[in-house]
């Protein structure tokens, strides 16, 4: 039998991870080393030792990552069998098999951000507090939070000891009741429910642990505790954990991640080997150099080399822009130019710090009739003709969701108002049933009209009659919700938007029907499982032929041949947020840098704009810091140097930046500690005041916490004394 294993195409430090068995093993693979390659082919190696598939487990970050391992593992290996899977949706599969011991039915519904706001709202609103001081967003984001460091609703209450914390407790335990009232859980649950599992049932840990004998973890810096305690439950009997990642590109911090657990894994697991792999496969020399003296200023980290194996390429070029629309017209026509002489629209990306930005690269890209792509995936799913099919099928799936049962009855007019479905909730928490099963026996409530009685009867035996094919193919089963619902019927009888949302229901169905070509027991409840746990990343196709837009963030785990990073301004990346924190923040905006310098392969381009508009504001702008970092020089009296690549001319500016000259040094109208008054920043004193004639620039900082460079002539602002 031929080895799957190709020696001779493995480095040395390759060899050392693929060929280690037994064990903890932590793989520190910097970025563009070949570590899916190493996985797959430990894997292979783990198989052709005498392991069965069937006892090991891989764990990744996204469905497109899992789904490319579990491709590849089948490839080289030519045998199935090997779980390859997410952290939540391995977490579904444990709490559905484990239902019971979870606490939770075994159909449980996977509440989606709004499900989980519609819940929050009803929390807030049941336990009769302020919405000013607990919004909802804030709630949630607080619970999170709780949740990731596994602290439930009765731990958290134990030690709530101050004004904001008493309330919070009070929402959190009533936010929890109702997920629990509505069989449903939040992404956050399926961590905290496993991890509490595992922790609680020794049985339950020792039967998951003799079934994934061999786990390995991918993206290991990007865990949160309660991933953490979940990988170290499922290997703490045979100790066979192999961890890959890199504390360099740990870019979630905001969402729960702890760079310590991948920092500290030899402290969880002192027998651990070490494995390096250093050796850079994508990206040419240009890029390495300048993407090592970035990181190289961060502490959070474990030292290692990028050594590339590509030949010298294209300088990294900086781009100085007047503004925001003069910086993406030269990026587009610098992408047009890239086209015209032959590269792949596949092979070019824009990167940007948030979402917001992608709005003048669309313009010009559209004016110079470029094709590209939005990676941003999941608002497919957040359209409302999208969200009122997906309630039916919840409903279908969970007859106690509540929240689904109210938006699918109300997706459009079938003569069953508001006030009477707050009448049949009435009655069914009188008779402890969910709104399905009150509408059931509708003709129970009397104080529904008995031609609405008799349309709630007729809704909810349609449900049930949907329900006999819940194990089976989904498309056919969809297709015929959207027909026998009426709510095809109603968008057809719409406004003139109405066919644009045929259209997007119709490729709901196709992409169920794909499911379902692609997956040997197809059921609704593993398609809504799928759709429950999508992410932006799951939404970039490869060979969509178009360039693709993205957020820095989204990147992660992709690369392409030529990147352009728009937008590096301080305030911007690092974001003002980071700025107002610690020495964590700067270091987490100084990763997310690296980690979208460091995608490409061959041409790498970043700018800045003097000037750019946020909020309404025209504000004067500053280089990042993190280009200072890499060797950008500022602003000369002349062009930059030939490594930058730049035809620019700009004005000269002090060689580490304006923001860093000396408070009192500027001469003008406006003097260092003078109180001013924003329309919309507030009250702050000014720092720093740069004459310089027309386009004098006042740096303020407000009372919010926030620091601002103004253009003067732009800012109206007002004095309010010394």
């Amino acid at each position: 039998m031929t080895s799957a294993v190709s020696i001779d195409k493995l480095t040395e430090s390759q060899r050392k991870a693929v060929f280690h068995k037994t064990g903890p093993l932590l793989v520190l693979a910097g970025p563009g080393s070949g570590k899916t390659r190493v996985i797959t082919c430990r894997i292979a190696a783990l198989i052709e030792s005498g392991v069965r598939p069937y006892h090991i487990c891989a764990i990744t970050f996204t469905n497109k990552a899992a789904e490319e391992m579990r491709l590849r593992v089948e490839q080289s290996t030519c045998s199935a069998g090997v779980y390859v899977s997410t952290f939540h949706a391995l977490c579904v599969r444990i709490l559905r098999r484990y239902a019971e011991q979870a606490g939770i039915g075994q159909n449980f519904t996977i509440y989606d951000v709004d499900d989980q706001k519609r819940c929050m709202k009803e929390a807030i609103a049941a336990c009769q507090i302020d919405t000013g001081n607990f919004t909802p967003a804030r709630m949630l984001d607080y619970i999170s939070n709780l949740k990731n460091d596994l602290e439930d609703e009765t731990a958290f209450a134990a030690r709530a000891n101050d004004y904001f914390s008493k309330y919070a407790a009070r929402i959190y335990a009533k936010y929890q009741a109702l997920l629990r009232q509505n069989n449903a859980v939040d992404f956050d649950d399926l961590l905290l429910k496993t991890a509490f599992l595992l922790r609680d049932y020794p049985d339950v840990r020792m039967e998951l642990s003799n079934r994934f004998r061999y786990l390995l973890v991918d993206e290991y810096q990007d865990t949160n505790h309660a991933q953490y305690q979940i990988a170290k439950g499922l290997a703490l009997t045979h100790r066979n954990i192999c961890v890959t990642g890199d504390p360099d590109q740990s870019i979630y911090r905001w969402r729960g991640a702890d760079i310590q657990n991948i920092l500290a894994f030899e402290k969880d697991w002192p027998e651990a080997v070490v494995v390096k792999l250093e050796e850079n496969f994508r990206s040419t020399p240009n890029i390495l150099e300048k993407a090592s003296r970035l990181i190289r200023v961060n502490t959070q980290r474990k030292h290692k080399d990028l050594i590339a194996t590509r030949p010298a390429g294209e300088p990294v070029v900086i781009q100085t822009c007047e503004d925001e629309a003069h910086e993406t017209r030269h990026v587009a026509e610098r992408i047009k130019a890239l086209i015209n002489e032959g590269v792949d629209p596949n092979e070019i990306a824009v990167f940007f710090r948030v979402n917001s930005m992608s709005r003048t690269i669309e313009e010009s890209l559209i004016r110079d009739r470029l094709p590209y792509q939005v990676v941003r995936g999941v608002e497919f799913y957040a359209r409302k003709e999208i969200r009122d099919m997906l309630s039916y099928l919840k409903l279908i799936v969970n007859p106690k969701d509540d929240i689904a049962f109210q938006r699918a009855v109300g997706t459009h007019p079938r003569g069953i108002g508001k006030t009477s479905v707050q009448r049949l909730e009435d009655y069914g928490r009188k008779m402890g049933l969910s709104l399905l099963e009150a509408a059931a026996q509708a003709e129970q409530v009397p104080a529904i009209n008995h031609p609405t009685q008799k349309r709630l009867k007729a809704f909810a035996a349609m449900i049930d009659k949907f329900r006999q094919d819940i194990n089976g193919p989904v498309g056919p089963l969809m297709d015929c919700v959207f027909a026998e619902t009426g709510y095809a019927d109603a968008l057809k009888t719409a406004d003139r938007d109405a066919q644009s949302a045929i259209d997007n229901v119709n490729e709901l169905i196709n992409a169920a029907a794909e499911y379902d070509s692609h997956t040997e027991s197809p059921s609704l409840i593993d398609y809504m499982q799928t759709i429950a746990l999508y992410s932006d990343t799951d939404a970039y196709d490869p060979q969509a032929g178009r360039i693709s837009l993205m957020t820095l963030h989204a990147a992660k785990g992709l690369e392409f041949d030529y990147v352009f990073i728009i937008g590096l301004e301080e305030g911007i990346l690092p974001h003002e947020r980071s700025l107002d924190g610690g020495k964590e923040d700067i270091e987490e905006e100084r990763r997310l840098l690296f980690v979208g310098m460091t995608r490409a392969r061959k041409y790498l381009h970043l700018s800045y704009a003097r000037h750019r508009v946020l909020r309404g504001q025209f504000i004067r702008s500053t280089p990042s810091p993190f280009l200072y970092e890499i060797g950008f020089e500022g602003e000369q009296n002349g062009d930059f140097s030939e490594d930058w690549g730049t035809d620019e001319h700009p004005t000269s500016l002090s060689a580490s930046g304006p923001s860093n000259a000396a408070a009192g040094s500027w001469p003008g109208t406006f003097r260092v500690n003078e109180l001013v008054q924003h329309s919309k920043f507030g009250l702050g004193r000014v720092k720093e005041y740069l004459d310089m004639g027309a386009d004098s620039i006042v740096v303020v900082r407000f009372n919010s916490g926030h620091t601002k460079s103004l253009l003067v002539k732009y800012a109206n602002l007002e004095r309010i004394g010394r």
